[in-house]
């Protein structure tokens, strides 16, 4: 794709010169020890005090929570308080050597790397031209909003689901539909005949996949079916899937692109930072394979220079997808061994008060509380167990307000103590008052 700017390249213009081929070279140096490195011991040591490095996480849980809050287990916001992949810290530390921090475009080698991942983990081969960069998945959603719909244009979205994007529809003018999703035997379902009821009369539908908070990973099937109403109706598609890099218990990450209708235009947002834990680098991007949808998009945003990012983006983004395979792989299987812990722990020690919805993707734990009895059970395991809960309220209204989500993302110790502390609070409620619910069914169990 030629470049049409008189000052320059565009971050997603193909025509960029690839840089010298010794930075691969000074990428790949030491790869073969780091990837020795990633035991569970890795994973499994503090991180230091991140409050002291503005991790939000951490440094604003008495601002928002209150002051009794400063001390508590922080298990909310979808970041990892795990060591990053040494190969992305590395690069970072080399950068760091140039004594310059200036402009910064993404190199054609930064999106060839990304080419590869996506044909190699998710068997989807996409054009270099198709890739434009954004900060954020939150923000490029927001673009998509101003470029494919007018204000007063309904938008759909499958609740419960991650509370910003619900919030961006209402905040760009556009009225928000919700099309809440049938909870079975302990995975969330799409139910196609309610499905399309809702989808009519909307502009565009925000699909989630994987799913955040429920950790669903999206079967083609299900996906292919959502994608044919969405022609039926002349509902155009944006699928976030920042999360596609997070599928566990040896389930696949699907995308909605490749299950789409012939003609039919889909926009991906993904992003390294759920993957590799780089949110603080705002570094994304969004697959837009079709020209005619992608120079919409662009005008939306080229005025506002949305579409490039800074210096530490470009490099996190480069090492991440040419070398990050090693520590992801390491990652998961420390997930995938927190998760399982956490649901031995509910099952033995606070059921049925607390149900733990195993999820197929992401590192998050959806807890149902139903039968707890308490009316807020984040605010109650805050104040009673010293543990931050993400509220399961901000994902759905009333229909998930007996929700929690909790983060596994840690070390073993910070888990077993935030445990602990809510196996505590669960027996307070036990000594303290008489259960008027049934026991857990054995498929809640």
């Amino acid at each position: 794709m030629m470049c049409s700017s008189t000052d320059g390249c565009y971050s997603w213009c193909g025509c960029l010169p690839a840089r010298a081929a010794e930075s691969q070279g000074r990428l790949t140096k030491r790869v073969s020890a780091n990837r020795a490195s990633y035991t569970s011991f890795f994973f499994n040591q503090p991180v230091g005090d991140r409050a002291a490095v503005f991790a939000v996480k951490h440094g604003l849980r008495a601002i928002i929570f209150g002051e009794r809050a400063s001390t508590a287990i922080p298990l909310w916001i979808a970041d990892m308080d795990l060591p990053c992949a040494l190969e992305i810290t590395e690069a970072l530390q080399r950068r760091m050597t140039h004594p310059t921090f200036g402009y910064t475009y993404q190199p054609s080698e930064m999106w060839a790397a990304v080419q590869q991942w996506l044909l190699e983990e998710h068997s989807w081969q996409v054009s270099s031209d198709a890739f434009v960069f954004c900060a954020g998945v939150v923000t490029s959603a927001a673009a998509t909003l101003w470029a494919y719909t007018s204000p007063g244009d309904c938008v759909l979205v499958m609740t419960p689901l991650y509370e910003p994007l619900q919030k961006l529809v209402e905040g760009a003018q556009r009225r928000l539909r919700k099309h809440e999703l049938l909870l079975e035997r302990g995975q969330y379902v799409i139910e196609n005949d309610r499905l399309l009821q809702d989808l009519r009369g909307c502009k565009m539908l925000l699909f989630c996949n994987p799913h955040n908070p429920g950790g669903r990973a999206w079967e083609p099937s299900e996906l292919r079916a959502v994608a044919e109403l969405c022609h039926r109706e002349g509902v155009m598609i944006v699928s976030d899937e920042i999360w596609s890099d997070w599928c566990i218990f040896g389930h696949r990450h699907r995308p909605m692109a490749l299950e789409a209708c012939e003609g039919q235009g889909v926009v991906t947002l993904m992003a390294p930072t759920k993957t590799w834990n780089l949110a603080g680098l705002h570094a994304s991007y969004l697959v837009i394979e079709d020209q005619a949808l992608r120079d919409q998009y662009l005008a939306a945003v080229d005025y506002a220079f949305l579409h490039y990012g800074g210096t530490f983006a470009s490099e996190g983004m480069l090492a991440a997808y040419s070398l990050g395979k090693p520590w992801l792989q390491a990652v998961k299987r420390h997930i995938e061994d927190q998760l399982l812990h956490c649901e031995a722990f509910f099952r033995e020690r606070c059921s049925p008060e607390v149900i733990a919805l195993r999820p197929q993707a992401t590192y998050l734990l959806w807890l149902d509380c139903t039968r707890l009895g308490v009316s807020d059970p984040a605010r109650f395991f805050r104040e009673e167990a010293d543990v931050i809960l993400s509220p399961g309220a901000d994902f759905g209204g009333t229909s998930t307000a007996q929700f929690v989500r909790l983060n596994a993302a840690t070390c073993r110790r910070s888990l077993d103590v935030a445990l602990r502390g809510m196996a505590a609070a669960v027996a307070k409620v036990r000594a303290g008052s008489r259960l008027l619910w049934e026991p857990a069914s054995e498929a809640q169990q």
